[in-house]
């Protein structure tokens, strides 16, 4: 089962790309890179090397439907609450950003499934991938653009990676595992995560925030979510 994860990028203020894509039995089965938004398509074309791509996860807004709205989203509304709010609370779809991000998210969903029948689409946030799985007094309070490295660091260091990345691929975990932790790029990581967000995804063990209307974002497995998280869901 290929899995593809994109960290979405958009504009001048994100030119940079993350991708990874994990094929489980692959003699080399994690494949990154991070390039410009507008090689995307390409790239993960490139490093799928002709596997059917099952799920892929965006960390941008994406409707179920795949169309574009103006409006702000439940699950955005519910992540940007206590206990979240200061740990991994995301930006809106209706802001200027939000809805650049929107745009680009969508554009690269709507290509997958047109060139990768039967693919599904998940949406990622890495930042509260990470965080949820961790205590509610691991850290104080960290800078909203250092969150993903801090949030990585500390997983990885931890051992929370490894066992997740164990959980849902088993047998074939090992090079898996060893490859995403030795990972330094910040684009690459946080694809990384978004391609195990879609693996949960496609094997039903995320944890869904949102409705189905206006989508959801999927966390790691229920299981996996640190006390307070798992209460506050």
């Amino acid at each position: 089962m290929a899995v593809l994860g994109i960290d979405v990028g958009y504009s001048r203020n994100r030119p940079s790309t993350g991708l990874c894509v994990i094929v489980p039995g692959d003699p080399e089965p994690v494949r990154c890179a991070h390039v410009r938004a507008g090689e995307a398509l390409a790239t993960a074309r490139a490093l799928l090397r002709g596997s059917a791509l099952a799920a892929v996860g965006l960390d941008g807004p994406v409707r179920p439907d795949l169309q574009l709205t103006r409006l702000g989203r439940e699950c955005e509304r519910r992540l940007g609450r206590a206990p979240f709010h200061l740990r991994c609370k995301p930006g809106s779809t209706k802001a200027p950003v939000g809805q650049r991000l929107h745009a680009e998210a969508t554009r690269l969903a709507r290509a997958l499934v047109a060139s990768q029948p039967g693919v599904r689409v998940f949406e990622a946030f890495p930042n509260a991938f990470l965080r949820t799985m961790l205590g509610a007094d691991a850290f104080g309070r960290v800078a909203r653009g250092a969150k993903s490295q801090v949030y990585w660091e500390r997983c990885a260091s931890d051992g929370i990676l490894r066992r997740v990345i164990a959980a849902l691929y088993g047998a074939a975990s090992a090079p898996i595992s060893a490859r995403l932790t030795a990972l330094t790029q910040r684009d690459e990581r946080a694809a990384s995560v978004c391609a195990l967000t879609a693996a949960a995804g496609a094997l039903g063990l995320a944890t869904r925030v949102g409705d189905p209307d206006d989508g959801w974002i999927s966390l790691a497995p229920r299981r996996f979510l640190a006390d307070w998280a798992r209460e506050a869901l």
